[in-house]
């Protein structure tokens, strides 16, 4: 007695079963069998026929290339640029008559969207996130068999390249802050239009004194960050120089009642503007300063706010009738200029006006107190026989005190001579 047994092999692969592959019946006689597929296989039939002796034989026969009822192998870009169109192509599609093509996106197996429109001849789509996708075509004919063809593709985008930035300072000021102008570039490789966020930036773009780091970085239109860019810059800026004040009338002694102008006059090395803080001054022009002696302060501040140290003058209003200077008493006449704290004498006058009729055997000195040395140096002296005037500059930084001293042997002088001085300061 003769048996069969009929296998198929499909695209080459191991022969199993035709009934795992196909439906129908095969006997010894032949018979018929359908195979459904949605893609085009390559068949072979191989029957094993025993003998009544048990011997086996084995043939082979191709049955062919077996192509699908309906057929759409359509072709979409390995990879695309987020959000752009891409063409869904489907230049030769079989069996589709009456029937319509169902187009269905994946991402790692789950439904994804996209914009644009699709039909049996493909189309154009654009897809909105990036990550690997599964394009699918099916249709399902009149029996109720389902064919699809899918095909995957990449949607991509790049990140911005890091910003460019540098900063400019302008001598503007607000708030004792300085205007810094920051400028700032970046390139997306995908050709994607950027913005530039920051962080650490002014919001008015006003930086007080001293170092500052702002941070930018690059934003493409799909949300994807370049790297921090650090705009490293420096406000920098320099106090006014000490202010040099001017009166007028000058001398160590006005009379009462006399208009007195003083002004100052300072400069500042980065240009900025410069106002003055006074002390002791009522007006620019005033002749109201009292009997006496009289100290006026200033100082420069310039429009971020940084001062110069202060500057400072004495000088005495007074007069033979009205009084206001200090009389000579006795032979010997001391009289202490104790300085102003914080400060330095850098120039004094020392005036002992002359008494009519007055000729003695008199002296004047004048000795400063030196804080380098901890002594007094005598900075003037000199011998008269009516009268004295000393008037000296000196350099910043030595001398705190005066002593002014005057000698005379006559008493035709007590109570008559108004002693007056005046003195510059110079501040630390």
């Amino acid at each position: 007695m003769v048996s069969r047994q009929n296998s198929l092999s499909i695209d080459g692969n191991e022969a199993k079963p035709y009934t795992d592959h196909a439906s129908g019946n095969l006997t010894n006689s032949g018979g018929t069998m359908r195979i459904s597929t949605d893609k085009t296989v390559s068949v072979k039939l191989l029957a094993v026929v025993t003998d009544s002796n048990g011997r086996k034989f084995t043939f082979v026969s191709n049955a062919g290339i077996i192509k699908p009822i309906a057929s759409f192998p359509f072709t979409v870009p390995s990879a695309v640029h987020i959000g752009s169109n891409f063409n869904v192509s489907l230049p030769a599609a079989s069996g589709l008559e009456g029937r319509t093509l169902t187009w269905s996106l994946t991402k790692n197996g789950d439904p994804a969207g996209y914009t644009g429109n699709l039909t049996n001849s493909g189309g154009s789509i654009a897809v909105s996130n990036t990550g690997s996708y599964v394009l699918t075509a099916k249709t399902t004919d009149s029996n109720g068999r389902t064919f699809q063809y899918t095909q995957s593709f990449t949607i991509t985008n790049t990140a911005p390249n890091k910003p460019t930035g540098s900063a400019n300072v302008i001598r503007t000021t607000k708030n004792g802050k300085l205007l810094v102008n920051l400028t700032a570039s970046a390139t997306d490789p995908d050709g994607d239009a950027v913005t530039l966020e920051y962080s650490g930036k002014a919001s008015d773009n006003y930086y007080a004194v001293g170092a500052h780091t702002v941070k930018v970085r690059a934003k493409d239109a799909w949300g994807l960050y370049s790297g921090w860019t650090d705009i490293n810059f420096t406000v920098a800026n320099s106090a006014p120089t000490t202010p040099v004040i001017t009166r007028t009338p000058s001398g160590n002694s006005v009379a009462p009642g006399t208009a007195i102008t003083i002004t100052a006059s300072s400069t500042d090395p980065d240009g900025d503007a410069i106002s003055y803080v006074w002390e002791g001054r009522p007006a620019q022009t005033s002749s109201n300063y009292p009997l006496g002696k009289n100290v006026v302060r200033v100082k420069a501040v310039d429009s971020t706010g940084a001062e110069s140290p202060w500057t400072a003058i004495v000088f005495f209003v007074s007069d033979a009738t009205h009084g206001g200077g200090m009389t000579l008493t006795g032979p010997e006449s001391t009289i202490m200029e104790n300085g102003i704290s914080g400060a330095t004498i850098t120039k004094y006058t020392f005036t002992v006006p002359p008494v009519s009729g007055h000729c003695g055997q008199d002296y004047g000195r004048v000795r400063g107190y030196n804080i380098i040395t901890g002594q007094w140096d005598q900075l003037d002296y000199s011998t008269t026989t009516n009268g004295i005037t000393f008037s000296r500059s000196l350099s910043p930084g030595i001398y705190s005190k005066l002593e002014m001293y005057y000698y005379t042997n006559h008493n035709c002088m007590y109570n008559k001579s108004n002693i007056t001085y005046s003195v510059e300061f110079y501040f630390q």
